[in-house]
């Protein structure tokens, strides 16, 4: 009997740590397959759900080949989008100097 309880125990114990390790848990299914589809991975996803983001607003910055959360976040906030964002750093620039040309009248193309 104890080792059957033992097992059993066991069993359950590992059972919850493999729910718990899963990333995507906090995000509901369809939602992770969204996230998923665009190639963000579930952290990031996360940070951007925190952030009040979906995938449909992140999708044209994956598109863009931009996936950092933290580019994303701060290029959107000044004003950016994901098509200038690629064009400023395509040409090496920061975000600090993208501003400030911005605030000249200056674009990239």
């Amino acid at each position: 009997m104890n080792k059957r309880f033992a097992t059993l125990s066991m069993a359950a114990v590992l059972w919850l740590t493999g729910c718990a390790s899963n990333p995507w848990s906090d995000i509901p299914p369809q939602e992770a397959d969204e996230w998923k589809g665009i190639g963000v991975a579930a952290q990031s996803a996360n940070l951007f759900r925190q952030s009040g983001f979906t995938p449909t607003d992140i999708k044209p910055w994956a598109q863009s080949g931009i996936q950092s959360p933290d580019t994303i976040m701060s290029w959107h906030r000044e004003g950016f989008t994901p098509q200038e964002t690629a064009k400023w750093q395509a040409k090496g620039f920061t975000l600090p100097r993208a501003i400030e040309l911005r605030k000249q009248g200056l674009t990239v193309q």
